[in-house]
């Protein structure tokens, strides 16, 4: 048999006939191999779908400084929010700790304050301090 030449393997076909097949390129994947696939597949979508779900329970409220009436971000996910209108101060009724920033963008050299958890409050008034952004988690 040359190099390049395919053997050809017989198996019965489901009336009893003599079939002829050549293996394919499939066939060479072993089993081991498609359920380690499998299995790494299965992982990276739970690891995203558990990451991308996680998100602080609650409420975070603030009194905004541009026209001094309350809003409120529910349910954030955890990361970086910008604070519509600016922050004059804030409670902190989620189950994560809030971090608030002078920056949108929550760059560490405008970090304010932490905000504990579960009623953690901010208050940015006696010192004419504005927040722009708020990082959970």
């Amino acid at each position: 048999m040359s190099h390049g030449s395919t053997r050809l393997r017989a198996r019965t076909s489901p009336d009893g006939k003599q079939v002829s097949k050549a293996p394919g390129r499939r066939r060479a994947v072993g089993g081991a191999a498609r359920s380690a696939l499998v299995l790494t597949m299965a992982s990276l979508l739970f690891g995203t779908m558990t990451m991308s779900a996680h998100a602080a329970r609650g409420e975070f409220e603030y009194l905004r400084a541009d026209n001094n009436r309350p809003d409120t971000i529910s349910d954030p996910p955890n990361g970086c929010r910008t604070l519509n209108g600016g922050a004059a101060n804030a409670s902190n009724r989620t189950d994560t700790v809030a971090t608030v920033y002078r920056f949108s963008d929550c760059r560490d050299s405008g970090r304010i304050a932490t905000v504990p958890a579960r009623g953690g409050t901010w208050n940015g008034v006696p010192t004419l301090t504005v927040a722009h952004g708020v990082r959970f988690g």
